[in-house]
C-alpha cells in the first residue's frame, strides 16, 4: 500500500495538477488552495478538507478525486473572460422555449458522423434554469450578460470565481432585471382583441431598449408585485408572455378571460420570432401561484 500523503503533500500536489492552467496560485496554509485572476478579481479559494478526507479513506483514489476540480478549474481558462464587475451588474435572464429555440447543452449526448459523442463545451455548462417542463412547451430561464443590449450566453467557466456555487447566478441576474425595470420605468396600455371581452394591459420597458427582457419580468416578484397594485388587480393577475418582448396582464381572472388569454398567447407565440410561452401564468401578491392551460388544470410552478 503507498504511503498517504500528508496534508501539505496532498494540497502540493494539488497544486501541481493545477500549474498546467497558468492561473496564479497560493496555498496560504496546507488544505486551502486559491486561485487569482487578477487586479481587482475575485480570489476563488479552494477548500480541500473534505476531499483529503476521501482520499485518506481510499488513498487509491487520488487523481479521481481531484479531477472534478480540474475540470472545473479548465473551464475558467478560455477566452474571453468578462471582468467580475460586469458578471455582478450586467447578468440578467432571459426567456427561451428551447423546443422551438434549442441551447446547446453541456455533456449531452448527440451523433456526429454517424457516432454517438457527448458534447464538451470549453466553459463548460451555459447557466440556464428549467421553469416549466411540459410535452408541449420547455421553458427556459437563460443567464446572459448583456453587453451594449446584446446577450451574451454565460458559462459555469465565465463566474466560477465571482459565484463558486451556481444559484447565486439566478439572485444576482433578478435583481439587476429589477434595477433595470425601476431605472426605465414601465408602461401598460390597454391591448384590444376583435370580438374578445377581455382587454388586457400590454407591459413594456419605458426604455425600448430594455425590450427584450419583458417577458422575464415574471421573474421579478417586486416588479409583478408593483404592476398588481398599479393596476388595481384585486384579485390578482393572469398573464401571458409570449415572445421575449411581449407580457400582457388581465386582472380580469375568470373563466373567459382565461379562455381568451390562452387562445391570445398561442397566436402571438406562433408569430413570434423568439417564442417563449403559450400558457397562462398567475400571480398574486406578486408570486406565481399557478400556470394554466384553456381546460383550466392548474398545476404549480416547478422552478
Amino acid at each position: 500500500m503507498a504511503d498517504i500523503l500528508s496534508e501539505a503533500e496532498f494540497t502540493q500536489h494539488f497544486h501541481e495538477r493545477l500549474a498546467p492552467f497558468d492561473i496564479p496560485l497560493q496555498t496560504p496554509e496546507p488544505l486551502i488552495v486559491e486561485l487569482h485572476y487578477g487586479d481587482n478579481e475575485p480570489v476563488l479559494s479552494i477548500p480541500l478538507k473534505g476531499v483529503y478526507e476521501q482520499y485518506v479513506k481510499e488513498p487509491s483514489q487520488l487523481e479521481s478525486l481531484i479531477e472534478p476540480y480540474a475540470t472545473e478549474i479548465s473551464w475558467t481558462v478560455p477566452e474571453p473572460r468578462y471582468p467580475a464587475r460586469q458578471i455582478f451588474e450586467k447578468t440578467v435572464p432571459i426567456m427561451k422555449d428551447v423546443m422551438l429555440e434549442p441551447v446547446t447543452q453541456h455533456g449531452k449526448t448527440t451523433m456526429l458522423e454517424g457516432k454517438e459523442v457527448v458534447l464538451k463545451l470549453p466553459k463548460g455548462p451555459l447557466l440556464i434554469q428549467e421553469l416549466v417542463a411540459r410535452p408541449e412547451e420547455q421553458l427556459i430561464v437563460q443567464f446572459v450578460l448583456d453587453l451594449d443590449h446584446e446577450p451574451i450566453e454565460l458559462h459555469r467557466g465565465d463566474v466560477l470565481n465571482c459565484f463558486p456555487d451556481p444559484a447565486q447566478i439566478a439572485t444576482i441576474a433578478v435583481q439587476n432585471l429589477g434595477k433595470r425595470a425601476l431605472e426605465s420605468g414601465l408602461t401598460t396600455r390597454v391591448f384590444k382583441v376583435q370580438n374578445f371581452q377581455t382587454e388586457p394591459w400590454l407591459v413594456g420597458f419605458r426604455d425600448r431598449e430594455f425590450d427584450e427582457y419583458v417577458a422575464s419580468l415574471v421573474n421579478v416578484s417586486d416588479v409583478m408585485l408593483a404592476l398588481e397594485r398599479n393596476l388595481e388587480a384585486k384579485d390578482g393577475l393572469i398573464v401571458i408572455i409570449p415572445s421575449r418582448d411581449q407580457m400582457l396582464a388581465s386582472t380580469t381572472v375568470d373563466d373567459q378571460a382565461i379562455c381568451e388569454m390562452w387562445l391570445l398567447a398561442r397566436h402571438l407565440k406562433s408569430e413570434s420570432r423568439y417564442p417563449v410561452s403559450g400558457l397562462i401564468w398567475r400571480f398574486n401578491q406578486g408570486e406565481i401561484t399557478a400556470i394554466q392551460t384553456v381546460n383550466l388544470q392548474e398545476e404549480k410552478d416547478e422552478k
